[in-house]
C-alpha cells in the first residue's frame, strides 16, 4: 500500500514555515457570526466533538452556522410577528408597559428558537 502524496503550501510567520491551510471552502468564513451561530458553534464543540472536527475538517463548518444563524433570525422574526397577533401591543401610553409586553414575547419566541434551531444535534 502505498503513502498518498500530499502537497502542501506553507507561509513563514514569526520565522517559521506554517502549513497553508484553507478552514472553508466557501466565503461564508469572512463574514461575522451572529450570536445564535456562536451559540450553535459552542454546543456543536461542547455537546458533539467529532461532529464538530468533521465539519471543521471538511471546510463546512462556518457555512453550517451561518445557515443556523439565518434560520434563527428568520424564525424569530417570524414567530414574533405571530405573537404578537396572538398577543398584541397594550393600548397605553405607558412605553415601559409595552416595552415589558414586547420582551416577554420576545424571550419565549427566543426560547423556542433555540431549542428547536440553534441547540441541536448537526
Amino acid at each position: 500500500m502505498s503513502k498518498p502524496n500530499i502537497n502542501l503550501n506553507y507561509k513563514e510567520q514569526g520565522g517559521m514555515l506554517l502549513p497553508d491551510l484553507q478552514i472553508s471552502n466557501s466565503s461564508e468564513a469572512d463574514r461575522p457570526l451572529g450570536r445564535y451561530g456562536r451559540l450553535a458553534l459552542e454546543y456543536l464543540k461542547d455537546n458533539q466533538p467529532e461532529r464538530y472536527t468533521i465539519l471543521k475538517m471538511d471546510g463546512s463548518l462556518m457555512e453550517v452556522m451561518h445557515r443556523v444563524q439565518d434560520e434563527a433570525t428568520e424564525k424569530i422574526e417570524a414567530l414574533t410577528q405571530q405573537m404578537l397577533q396572538q398577543e398584541p401591543m397594550p393600548q397605553t401610553e405607558d412605553i415601559l408597559e409595552r416595552t415589558r409586553h414586547l420582551n416577554d414575547l420576545k424571550l419565549m419566541v427566543e426560547e423556542t428558537v433555540l431549542q428547536t434551531i440553534v441547540l441541536i444535534p448537526r
